[in-house]
């Protein structure tokens, strides 16, 4: 990965829709050439999903689980089935996920059935009450 496909994911960050023509004028290369290095940087995984941002509707919280030992990657693998935004961090809790949910209690339903997956000890869950 060189310079232009750091500007190249940037531009892609800013905007997901951003047209390869728009790209390759910023960048100064050609409209294939850019295709080319998309296509490159989406086969390596660097580029996983284009994806939109929206605003927020309905509720959103954070789920902090702790794992039995030897657990956490499979927690994590399935708690990716319903969310996209899943990580391991340090601390008292293992894994955290980013759920959205329509209501309260829509979110409390995806938090119990996070709750049931083996492997899981506890949770602890943060509602996002507004934004800054």
């Amino acid at each position: 990965m060189d310079d232009t496909d750091v500007k190249i994911l940037n531009l892609l960050r800013q905007n997901a829709r951003t047209k390869n023509t728009e790209i390759a004028r910023q960048v100064n290369l050609t409209e294939r050439a850019v295709r080319a290095r998309i296509e490159k940087l989406t086969r390596e995984g660097i580029i996983k999903k284009f994806t939109i941002e929206t605003a927020q509707v309905g509720v959103e919280g954070i789920v902090l689980i702790d794992t039995h030992v030897g657990r956490t990657a499979a927690v994590k693998d399935k708690a990716r089935q319903m969310s996209d935004s899943v990580f391991e961090c340090t601390g008292e809790f293992d894994v955290a996920v980013r759920l959205r949910a329509d209501t309260l209690d829509d979110l409390n339903k995806r938090v119990d059935e996070l709750r049931g997956f083996p492997g899981v000890i506890r949770t602890s869950t943060l509602v996002k009450l507004n934004d800054g």
